[in-house]
């Protein structure tokens, strides 16, 4: 059970994409609301018996406090598959939505369902909509787009059982059944493209048009969490163009600027499409190389270093490089691996510069 059960999380991370860990700030953010969300609910449950009894409503509250605490704590706790438990918390709100809705469906009166099928399923509606905008600004873009689609799927058949069990099968249900179906798809149409634009913005840098430092670390804790489900290698490169600051001097910031850009296309260029290029600061910057031991990584460190040293940039200004490599080994941390590349660049400037070293 537990091998299976562990294979399921497997799937669900790779599939939907999810990291390993998520930031400190963001950790404690989702636990303040869902604590939030459970002082709500709470409220809402002990004033449940000042209305009319609803037993429905009171077992499905109580349910989801449960949850809302257990997920809580799992949070709290965990240091590892941090993003698949708001992947759960997400999954799991958005389920209480939509079984709530659903019951709202089945015990109203067929009339009421075929007069006033928006009526019923929009406050819930709203709640799940808000829902898709919290994975939106939560998730990647991709892993937003998934989660958003399957749970208007699974959405739009409630509320297809729901008019069925009425038997509402009335020309006015299928316009108000239409309307929801093209109101979930049409905000999800419009806050894709608007997170993958936010993405790309907030992941770039804006000079060389490579990854910036924040998405360049992100990308190496995800590659560590993939690296040890998979038990795979992979390596990093640190590089640094020699005396780049007499290039700015001599030439002018312009100049230094065209330079940073031309070296960083040309390296993107000469590295495969699974690999990733970020720029680290000033002139440095940071090749995340997947799939590749330290031996492999070390001749990519080499080959890049001659075909720089032997090219013209900007206007016949000629560079070299210096170069620290390091590869992913068992309990590694993204720190520990930028130490040892970091420690390694060192070593080569020191040595003289235009040179590879290795851990």
């Amino acid at each position: 059970m537990l091998e299976r059960g562990s294979g399921l999380s497997e799937r669900l991370c790779s599939f939907f994409e999810l990291a390993n860990t998520i930031p400190e700030l963001e950790r404690r953010l989702f636990i303040v609301l869902q604590l939030l969300g459970i002082a709500i609910l709470l409220a809402s449950t002990l004033l449940i018996p000042l209305r009319d009894f609803d037993y429905f409503r009171l077992v499905s509250n109580l349910v989801m406090l449960v949850f809302l605490a257990s997920m809580s704590l799992l949070l709290w706790q965990s240091r590892k598959r941090q993003e698949l438990l708001l992947f759960i918390m997400f999954i799991g709100a958005a389920a209480w939505v939509l079984v709530v809705m659903l019951c709202s469906l089945l015990l109203a009166s067929p009339q009421i369902v075929a007069k006033n099928l928006i009526s019923i399923a929009a406050p819930w509606m709203i709640w799940l909509i808000g829902i898709y905008l919290g994975c939106f600004l939560t998730f990647r873009p991709r892993t937003a787009l998934r989660m958003s689609l399957m749970l208007t799927i699974i959405c739009m058949s409630f509320l297809l059982y729901g008019i069925i069990h009425a038997r509402a099968f009335d020309s006015m249900v299928f316009f108000d059944f239409a309307l929801l179906f093209f109101a979930n798809v049409l905000v999800i149409g419009m806050a894709f493209p608007l997170a993958q634009s936010q993405a790309r913005s907030a992941q770039t840098d804006f000079l060389t048009a490579t990854a910036n430092r924040s998405h360049g670390y992100a990308r190496l804790v995800a590659e560590i969490g993939r690296a040890e489900r998979y038990q795979e290698s992979f390596s990093i490169i640190l590089f640094d163009i020699d005396h780049f600051k007499r290039i700015n001097d001599e030439c002018g910031h312009p100049c230094g600027d065209t330079v940073l850009q031309q070296v960083a296309g040309f390296t993107n260029a000469h590295i495969r499409r699974s690999d990733l290029l970020a720029r680290w600061g000033g002139e440095e910057f940071l090749l995340l190389m997947t799939r590749s031991d330290l031996a492999s990584a070390r001749l990519k460190a080499d080959h890049l270093r001659q075909q720089l040293k032997n090219r013209a940039f900007h206007t016949d200004i000629r560079l070299t490089a210096s170069f620290g490599v390091t590869t992913y080994y068992p309990y590694d941390s993204a720190n520990s691996m930028l130490e040892r590349a970091d420690a390694a660049l060192y070593r080569a400037k020191r040595n003289g510069r235009n040179c590879v070293e290795v851990e």
